[in-house]
């Protein structure tokens, strides 16, 4: 019998993002604490490469696909480091467009290292908990 990965722990993630976010904008903390951001991708990366481990392994297509660890860890940073990166272009057009161009490369690599950092992670918790062994049957 195959694990699932339990949703509610998605959601719970989701709403913890949503309220630091909240509470980060609201009381200015990313100006306070500049280190606030790096946390917050890495919590990003975590989710989106969660979220798409659990939409991939509920596919009944995936049973016939590769379910290795290093799969898991190639598709989370795969995923991760491409909405990262899309996620890093808006911020660029968002900045320039609003006449903030103070950061730079080295804030965007910063930024997609952390999504990396956050993906690796949730790949860990997917192989070690081992959601990603799919019983054929």
């Amino acid at each position: 019998m195959s694990r699932h990965f339990p949703p509610a722990i998605l959601v719970s993630l989701a709403f913890f993002i949503l309220f630091v976010q909240l509470s980060a904008i609201h009381w200015h903390l990313y100006f306070q604490f500049w280190w606030l951001d790096k946390p917050m991708h890495m919590l990003g990366g975590l989710w989106i490469a969660l979220f798409g481990l659990l939409l991939y392994f509920r596919i009944p297509r995936a049973k016939a696909k590769d379910h290795s660890a290093e799969f898991v860890v190639a598709f989370s940073a795969a995923l991760t480091l491409s909405v990262g990166l899309f996620w890093e272009i808006y911020e660029f057009g968002v900045d320039h467009a609003v006449g903030d161009s103070g950061r730079g490369l080295a804030d965007t690599l910063q930024d997609l290292v952390s999504d990396l950092l956050g993906a690796l992670f949730g790949a860990l918790i997917f192989v070690r908990g081992g959601y990603h062994d799919i019983q054929t049957s």
